[in-house]
C-alpha cells in the first residue's frame, strides 16, 4: 500500500466575519424573548418583565428586565463576543454562548445591555447589527450612565442588581403607521409570546422557579396592565386516554439511562388549551417532547421516529435529556427543535416498560383513542376524503369534521389552465379537481407554484362540488347547479383579477 502524502505546510483560516450575520437566521420574535428569557433563568432571576416600549400608540422598542445577579465588566464583555463561550453551570439552559446576541440582533438593529452585579459598578454595552459583517464593534458606556439608566427601571420589584436587555429598530414589528393596526398587532404579540413562554417555561413557571409577565408600556404615562405568563402544560389532561397510559420507559444507552413518558390524550378534551397549544393542530403537536434542564426544547414532532398521521393527534412523548443524550441530541441554535441519532431513535423504539409494552404501543393505544373518538363525533357532513392540492392541517379537519364516504378513491386538487368561463373542472374518472390557473395569482396574492395554497378557497369549493365524486348522482340538477356556480365564481374571479390589477397599478 502507497504511503499517505503529507502536507508540507499549515496556516490557520479564521472564518469570515459575515458568518455572524446568519447565526439567530430562524428565531422568531417569540423564540428571541425566549431565549433571553433562559439567560435571565440562568442569572437566578426570580421576575421578568418583557416590556413593548410605546410611543403614541406605535412600539419603539422591546426590553427584557431581570432581577438576576447581573454582570460586571469581564461578565457583560464576554456576553457580548461572539467568539467566546462561557463556561456553564450543570443546570444552566444556555448551550452555545451565541443567544444573547443571535436572538437580539436577529430581530433588531441594534441591541444595548445594562447590567449591574452586586459589589461592581454598573456597566452598559451596545452592539449595531450594521457592524457585523466586518466584525462585531462593542461599544461601551460610562459606569455612571449605566447606574442612572438602571436606576429609572420603572418596576414593581428590587433592581438592586440585574440587567436590562434593550432592542431598538425592531425589523419584527408591524410596518404600519395606522395606531388601530399597531395596537392590535400589540395585542396579538403578546398573546402568541405568552402561550409560547408558558409552553417551554411550563414546568419552570409551575414549581414557582420565576415570574414572567409581559406589558406595554407607554414612553409618557408608563405601565399598562401586565399580561401574566401562565404554564401551559402539554401533559396536563386530568385523565388518560388509554388504560395504562402516562407509562415510563427507560431509554438504555451505553453511558446511562434516560425516561421516555408515552401519554394518550383523551379525546374529550381536544378543545383544552394544554392539547391545543399554540394552534399548530395534532399533526404537529403530535410527538416528541424534548426537554434540557426543564426548559421544553421540541414540541412535537416525530424525529423520524415514526411518520405523523391523523390517527397519532393524541401521541405524546416526553424525553428529558441528561448527560447519557448528550452525544446523542444535536439542539438547533434557536431552541426549538433536536435531531436524534440512529442509536438514540432505536433505543426510544427497543424501551420496553415494567410490563413488556413499549413504543409501539403507544402508537396503537393513540390511534385506537382516535378511531373510537370519531365514531362518537357527530358528523353531519359526507365528502370523498381529499388526498392532495391542501395543506395537512386541512386535510386533517376534513378527516375529523366529515364522514369519509367509503370505497370511493380520494380526489386530488390541482391548478390548470382552462377557458376563461370556467373556474373549476370536475374529472370524475381522474379523481380530480381543477382550479383554473388564470385566476391564480389573484386568488393567491402573488405568484405561486406550491400545490397547497390556496387553502381556503380550495376548501370551500372542494365542499361545494364534493357529490359530483360519489356515484349515481350525476344529472340534469347537478349540471344545472354546476353550470350556476361557474358563472358566478368566474365573475367573482374576474372582479378578483380586476381589483388586484388596481392595487398594482396604484402601488407602482
Amino acid at each position: 500500500m502507497p504511503t499517505a502524502p503529507q502536507p508540507v505546510t499549515q496556516r490557520r483560516v479564521d472564518p469570515d466575519p459575515s458568518i455572524t450575520s446568519a447565526i439567530g437566521r430562524h428565531h422568531s420574535l417569540s423564540t428571541a424573548v425566549a431565549d433571553l428569557v433562559d439567560n435571565s433563568l440562568d442569572a437566578g432571576a426570580r421576575n421578568v418583565v418583557v416590556r413593548f416600549v410605546t410611543r403614541d400608540g406605535r412600539p419603539v422598542g422591546l426590553e427584557v428586565i431581570d432581577d438576576g445577579h447581573g454582570m460586571d465588566t469581564a461578565a457583560v464583555d464576554a456576553a457580548m463576543t461572539y467568539a467566546r463561550k462561557r463556561d456553564y453551570d450543570e443546570n444552566d439552559l444556555g448551550h452555545f454562548g451565541i443567544g444573547l446576541k443571535a436572538a437580539s440582533l436577529s430581530q433588531a438593529e441594534t441591541l444595548i445591555v445594562w447590567s449591574r452585579r452586586f459589589g461592581a459598578p454598573a456597566v452598559g454595552r451596545r452592539i449595531r447589527r450594521a457592524t457585523i459583517d466586518t466584525g462585531p464593534v462593542v461599544e461601551s458606556y460610562a459606569s455612571d450612565t449605566a447606574r442612572e439608566r438602571l436606576d429609572a427601571v420603572d418596576v414593581d420589584f428590587d433592581l438592586e442588581t440585574g440587567t436590562v436587555v434593550e432592542w431598538a429598530d425592531v425589523r419584527a414589528f408591524l410596518p404600519t403607521t395606522d395606531v388601530e393596526e399597531q395596537q392590535a398587532w400589540i395585542g396579538s404579540t403578546i398573546h402568541r409570546l405568552a402561550t409560547h413562554l408558558g409552553l417551554v417555561l411550563h414546568r419552570l413557571l409551575a414549581r414557582g422557579a420565576v415570574h414572567v409577565s409581559i406589558e406595554e408600556y407607554d414612553a409618557e404615562y408608563g405601565p399598562g396592565a401586565p399580561a401574566v405568563v401562565s404554564p401551559l402544560d402539554p401533559f396536563s389532561s386530568r385523565v388518560s386516554g388509554a388504560v395504562g397510559f402516562p407509562m415510563d420507559l427507560p431509554v438504555r444507552l451505553d453511558d446511562g439511562t434516560v425516561t421516555a413518558t408515552a401519554y394518550v390524550w383523551p379525546a374529550r378534551e381536544q378543545s383544552a388549551p394544554g392539547f391545543v397549544l399554540d394552534e399548530r393542530g395534532p399533526l404537529d403537536t403530535q410527538g416528541l417532547y424534548v426537554y434540557r434542564r426543564d426548559r421544553l426544547l421540541q414540541a412535537g414532532g416525530w424525529c423520524d421516529l415514526t411518520m405523523r398521521e391523523p390517527d397519532l393527534g393524541q401521541a405524546r412523548l416526553a424525553l428529558d435529556l441528561g448527560p447519557s443524550t448528550e452525544r446523542h441530541v444535536t439542539i438547533n441554535p434557536e431552541k426549538t427543535g433536536v435531531v436524534l441519532d440512529a442509536v438514540l431513535k432505536d433505543a426510544i423504539r427497543a424501551a420496553r416498560s415494567a410490563d413488556g409494552r413499549g413504543f409501539a404501543d403507544l402508537l396503537a393505544a393513540a390511534r385506537d383513542e382516535s378511531r373510537e373518538a370519531r365514531k362518537r363525533q357527530a358528523r353531519p357532513v359526507s365528502v370523498v376524503e381529499p388526498h392532495g392540492g391542501m395543506p395537512a392541517s386541512v386535510i386533517e379537519a376534513f378527516a375529523d369534521a366529515t364522514d369519509l364516504v367509503p370505497d370511493e378513491q380520494p380526489v386530488d386538487i390541482r391548478w390548470s389552465m382552462l377557458p376563461e368561463d370556467e373556474f373549476f373542472r370536475v374529472d370524475v374518472d381522474a379523481r380530480r379537481l381543477f382550479l383554473n390557473a388564470r385566476y391564480r395569482e389573484a386568488i393567491v396574492g402573488h405568484r405561486s407554484l406550491s400545490p397547497d395554497d390556496a387553502p381556503m378557497v380550495k376548501a370551500l369549493l372542494y365542499l361545494l362540488v364534493n357529490t359530483h365524486f360519489t356515484a349515481d348522482i350525476r344529472g340534469a340538477r347537478l349540471k344545472r347547479l354546476e353550470s350556476a356556480w361557474q358563472r358566478v365564481l368566474v365573475a367573482a374571479a374576474r372582479e378578483h383579477v380586476a381589483q388586484h390589477t388596481r392595487r398594482s397599478e396604484e402601488s407602482s
